[in-house]
């Protein structure tokens, strides 16, 4: 339905069709054939991986796709509900429906699957999905700050790096051959991260050129297509942004309500959030999420182009800079949402919780805290990938958005 809405809408910048196709592709159509295409005649592995702490720089450097699985699906939730405990969050549930279905779909056509230790019910997840495929736990500490915690997370992708090599029989023995690819690969996602930002900077402008939810769209779409392609179509549709911006052509007023979007991850195809806000009268200028702008944001900074020295920037890129509250202490993360407020001049902040997503929803009293000092107004949304509270939110939503406008409002006349 989402998708049907975006083609019936004649105001989409061009560029965002590549976005939509994609996940057309991925959720519509059987996107079967198109990952048998990437694989070629070479039959490259496909690699599942479950959390942006996977470095794809290892996979891609090994001659493999990596997709990431997380799942946004409703119905596949509802198959996931049969096979773990009731109160597990809906990405898991999506996640662990979507791989015990029995046609073939990309779930099925990975070689191996990632999945990081982020919270209890992901490593849960990995015991769960190793009934049907091969699975490599990535160990990831929670005290990022220790000499301790970094010495084992970069053992920890050692270990990946050797499970890779051994999947894809890629023989990194040649010095060059393992230095060149590895070099390559990051080279390669630094660029689309560089798209990422671009987009990022163009989403500050006073008046939007393009609504939150297309963007997001944009920046969800990275988990199902190949980085370079990505990359190429990011460029052209930041390019496209730029000249509207330049043209005034806007998608809406400088005064409209500016939202950011903090907690849970939006995972298409469950996008009632998104749409809802901005079907209340609101843009989403910016978000936080793993899905969003902490997925491509920071790159991967290198001083010599050793493979040692390259595997520490890896180490240090997926570790440091990320503010999953899955790590303690995690006061980044609420420096990062002050940083972001004042950046895009936000007016309210919808903070997600998926059901049973304790770790997101255990630090939102320090983020209401620190933003009520800001007077900025925090609502809090639980819900979980099932439509049927859509007309509740949407009451909330509203009343949260005219809050906002009356604020606005008296701003103006003072």
């Amino acid at each position: 339905m989402m998708l049907a809405e975006l083609d019936n809408n004649s105001n989409l910048p061009a560029g965002i069709y590549y976005f939509i196709n994609i996940m057309r592709d991925a959720f519509v159509k059987n996107q079967v054939r198109r990952y048998r295409q990437l694989q070629g005649r070479d039959n490259r592995k496909i690699i599942g991986t479950y959390c942006i702490t996977v470095p794809e720089e290892l996979i891609y450097a090994a001659g493999a796709i990596p997709v990431r699985l997380c799942g946004g699906s409703y119905e596949a939730s509802c198959i996931g509900d049969e096979l773990v405990p009731r109160d597990t969050c809906p990405v898991v549930k999506a996640s662990v429906g979507f791989t015990s279905l029995n046609p073939i779909s990309l779930y099925q056509m990975c070689d191996a699957v990632i999945v990081s230790t982020t919270c209890d019910a992901k490593r849960k997840l990995g015991e769960e999905l190793s009934n049907y495929t091969e699975v490599w736990m990535l160990e990831v500490p929670h005290i990022k700050d220790t000499d301790g915690s970094r010495r084992q997370w970069i053992q920890q992708l050692y270990t990946l790096k050797k499970n890779i090599e051994k999947l894809t029989g890629r023989k990194f023995i040649g010095r060059r051959i393992r230095r060149k690819a590895l070099e390559d690969s990051i080279g390669i996602i630094n660029r689309a991260r560089y798209q990422a930002r671009r987009l990022y900077e163009i989403r500050k402008s006073p008046a939007p050129v393009i609504l939150g939810r297309e963007a997001m769209l944009a920046i969800n779409a990275y988990s199902y297509d190949i980085a370079f392609e990505w990359t190429r179509a990011m460029s052209e549709l930041n390019d496209e942004l730029e000249a509207l911006y330049h043209k005034g052509q806007f998608v809406c007023s400088e005064y409209t309500p500016r939202i950011l979007i903090a907690g849970s991850p939006m995972i298409f195809p469950n996008w009632k959030i998104p749409s809802l806000i901005e079907e209340m009268g609101a843009v989403i200028v910016t978000d936080e999420t793993c899905m969003g702008n902490r997925y491509l944001y920071d790159p991967i900074g290198t001083t010599e182009k050793s493979v040692k020295d390259m595997m520490v920037g890896i180490a240090a890129r997926y570790l440091m800079p990320c503010v999953c509250p899955s790590f303690t202490p995690n006061e980044d993360r609420l420096y990062r949402l002050l940083q972001m407020a004042e950046e895009f001049n936000i007016d309210g902040i919808i903070y997600h919780v998926l059901k049973g997503c304790v770790v997101y929803d255990f630090e939102l009293i320090r983020v209401e805290k620190i933003m009520k000092e800001k007077n900025i107004p925090v609502l809090r949304i639980e819900t979980d990938y099932n439509p049927e509270d859509i007309e509740q939110l949407r009451t909330r939503i509203e009343a949260f958005i005219e809050i906002i406008n009356s604020k606005k409002r008296k701003m103006k006349e003072a």
